[in-house]
């Protein structure tokens, strides 16, 4: 080195200064694209459009448009993104909000604005009101709710507009997405031509899709308007509000673009609906069982004999019209007692519930109540139906054993020791209390009616006596006396909705 140097420093005439280089061209960026299939593809990426990727292959240098949907789906989302062809209108704003549910079963959901000793006053984007304290069942829970549900578009422009810095190309950009996504597409417009002029280098492709879509958007302001409002009805379970918007859409405007969206939107309502009312059946059906039955066994007049045949001949259309009146209310309209009972035999299998007879076990007859005590009454299994005729006649035969089999309890029950005095059935009957008597006939209705799958009943012994039959009772004197008290003991069934 030292040598070198030397040669340097003694012959520097030899030498002519370097010249400055050219600067090299830029190399061409590479793109690793992830492809749907799992493969790579190497090359550049020289152009897009709303369908296809532009890209030159490195390996054989060919030309090739790339359908969006042949990239990985993720890395597909991520260019559209970059490049601006995602609608971001879509991303809907949603603010903190109260929800209040009411004794009607309805909800309200809005801002609490005010409170006094009798009212809450509420804001919707419509207008604000009182809802009185008693009319609600229980305390408000916050929510996410769509931000145009509790303000005006314009009441959410201004809330935004102080914080726009006009020398910011970012924070217009910014603003123009916000607008579009509170569905206010002329101010949406107002700033990417703003953000046009102020820096035209800035998000160039994004910035001019973004003024296409808007100005394509806000020439159909209202129908775009009543299509997010259908939508936003369908998610709340308005869905007679949300079908009566799209006839009057559609007969409002037969010869729109929109109508075939409007034609989707309304399947996809209905479905939705049938959903709901399906679920909502067999929940209303389960509530309002326990309900009617608890209302017949606080009637002091009820005997045991009238208590079965009201189970087995009057409840089932009771329930039928208390549930199609409760979804009448809470979701639809269009519901019928036909439907009600077509949702509820093609419903789906549930949670397990518990039911017993308690200390009235013994009010089923000697064979009824050890029914399964000493192995399963599952039935055994049976080769499917082949026809309907022949899923028909089980049914029956089903029918006719639950009825023969009512029509023995109801003659245990009528059943006297001598002429003119009440059995011993019917005095316990009337001493037993209106929940012990609710308790005995909800458990006789799982089992006998039909509606329920039943696992193997379980037994316990009576915790008054044992199951020895006989309680001990102290007197006085601490003497023990065996009177012939007797006792029972519990039997208890379970059953699935």
């Amino acid at each position: 080195m030292k040598h070198l140097l030397a040669l340097l420093f003694l012959a520097p005439s030899v030498f002519a200064a370097p010249q400055a280089a050219a600067p090299a061209a830029a190399a061409p960026e590479l793109s690793m694209l992830r492809l749907y299939d799992g493969g790579i593809l190497w090359g550049q990426v020289t152009g897009h459009d709303a369908q296809t990727l532009h890209v030159l292959r490195l390996d054989n240098g060919g030309a090739v448009r790339l359908p969006w949907a042949r990239l990985d789906p993720s890395l597909a989302d991520e260019l559209l993104a970059k490049y601006g062809y995602v609608d971001r209108s879509g991303d809907e704003v949603f603010v903190e909000a109260d929800r209040l549910f009411l004794q009607d079963g309805t909800d309200v959901i809005g801002q609490i604005v005010n409170r006094t000793a009798g009212e809450l006053w509420v804001k919707t984007a419509q207008r604000t009101f009182p809802v009185a304290m008693k009319q609600l069942r229980g305390a408000a829970v916050r929510v996410q709710a769509p931000a145009l549900d509790i303000y005006t578009r314009e009441e959410l422009y201004q809330s935004e507009l102080v914080r726009l810095d006009a020398t910011s190309a970012q924070s217009l950009w910014d603003f123009s997405v916000y607008c579009e996504r509170i569905y206010d597409f002329a101010h949406a417009v107002e700033q990417l031509e703003a953000l046009a002029k102020l820096d035209p280098s800035f998000k160039t492709n994004e910035v001019a899709n973004a003024l296409t879509r808007n100005r394509g958007k806000a020439q159909n302001q209202s129908a775009l308007d009543t299509l997010r409002e259908i939508d936003q009805d369908r998610a709340r379970g308005y869905f007679d509000r949300a079908l009566a918007k799209i006839e009057a859409f559609v007969a409002a405007n037969p010869s729109s673009g929109f109508v075939q969206d409007a034609q989707k939107k309304k399947a996809s309502v209905e479905k939705a609906r049938e959903q709901k009312l399906r679920e909502r059946t067999s929940e209303a059906w389960i509530a309002w069982t326990s309900r009617l039955i608890a209302a017949k066994a606080r009637d002091p007049q009820l005997t045991q004999e009238a208590a079965i045949e009201w189970l087995e001949e009057g409840l089932d259309k009771s329930l039928v019209d208390a549930v199609a009146g409760e979804l009448t209310r809470s979701v639809s309209a269009s519901i019928t007692p036909e439907l009600v009972t077509r949702f509820w035999k093609e419903r789906a299998g549930g949670r397990w519930r518990r039911a017993s007879y308690g200390q009235g076990t013994f009010l089923l007859g000697d064979a009824e109540a050890r029914k399964g005590l000493n192995g399963s009454t599952t039935p055994e299994s049976q080769a499917a139906p082949t026809s309907e005729t022949e899923s028909a006649r089980r049914e029956l035969e089903e029918r006719l054993k639950r009825y023969v089999a009512a029509q023995e309890t109801a003659r245990a029950a009528r059943a006297q020791t001598a002429e003119g005095e009440e059995s011993e059935n019917e005095k316990f009957w009337k001493e037993y209390g209106s929940t012990n008597r609710w308790q005995w006939m909800l458990a006789y209705h799982v089992e006998h009616s039909g509606d329920y799958q039943l696992r193997d009943p379980q037994f316990s012994n009576c915790p008054d006596c044992g199951g020895g039959g006989r309680r001990e009772v102290l007197n006085a004197v601490g003497q023990a006396n065996r009177g012939g008290q007797a006792g029972g003991s519990g039997g208890a069934t379970g059953g699935r909705t």
